[in-house]
């Protein structure tokens, strides 16, 4: 079982695994509960900010940088644009090297001028309080670096919640985005990332429209359908064993 098309090539060209023993599933995904989108934007002190969202443990080659670097042209665009850095350190870097990352991106942010554009959550979330953030953010993004991530479980959580979303072309934000490519962005071209932030930042009709294309992407993704899909498959497999076995 994959959560990305293209693991079914991977899988058979690396290891010669017959490609219908390779089952697509989408990357299951939580709903947005009751409680509205404004609520956890006031509980969160929110409400009247424009807010950029990265979720993950924090460690280099998230492509935090790039956004940093993108902010102060942003925030002459979007004054009340909010950047949300959320997550713990990764435990390997704080092994490796404690909190320098982090500390990094502070001096970073101060050098640039932007702390009131910027917030770091430096703490575990369960699912029910990402789920909240997620849900209150305006865009979220992943700016990685890398290209070889095959599955990325915030990404899919934001789209799952129907959130708008810019990425970079790695392998899993190409596969689940595939349909809409002016979702993706080089991670080298800072300009596109800062224009095309403004532009759904200041357009409301365009990023609803985002928003739209979200929820119909991440319908297939809600743990209930997934898991209705892995209960088929689970059935089959087993009346599949049991004829086998009363052979």
């Amino acid at each position: 079982m994959v959560m990305n098309h293209k693991a079914i090539g991977y899988l058979h060209q690396a290891f010669g695994i017959p490609e219908d023993k390779i089952v697509f599933f989408p990357h299951g995904t939580p709903e947005q509960g009751l409680e509205s989108r404004q609520s956890f934007r006031r509980k969160l002190g929110w409400a009247d900010r424009k807010v950029l969202m990265t979720f993950g443990l924090l460690g280099r080659g998230k492509g935090i940088e790039l956004i940093l670097k993108a902010l102060p042209e942003i925030a002459k665009q979007v004054p009340n644009v909010l950047y949300a850095i959320v997550g713990q350190t990764h435990p390997e870097a704080k092994k490796r090297e404690g909190e320098q990352y982090r500390e990094e991106l502070k001096a970073m942010i101060k050098q640039s001028g932007i702390e009131q554009n910027v917030v770091m959550i430096d703490q575990y979330m369960e699912e029910q309080d990402l789920v909240r953030h997620i849900t209150a953010c305006d865009l979220y993004v992943t700016p990685y670096p890398g290209l070889e991530q095959i599955t990325s479980g915030t990404l899919a959580y934001a789209v799952g919640l129907g959130r708008p979303v810019l990425s970079t072309p790695y392998c899993y934000a190409q596969d689940l985005l595939a349909d809409e490519p002016e979702l993706l962005i080089p991670a080298d071209d800072e300009k596109q990332w800062e224009e095309r932030i403004v532009q759904l930042m200041t357009n409301e009709v365009l990023l609803q429209e985002v928003v739209r294309k979200m929820k119909r992407i991440g319908q297939e993704m809600h743990w209930p359908n997934v898991g209705q899909q892995y209960l088929r498959l689970f059935t089959e497999v087993g009346k599949h064993a049991a004829a086998e076995h009363s052979v």
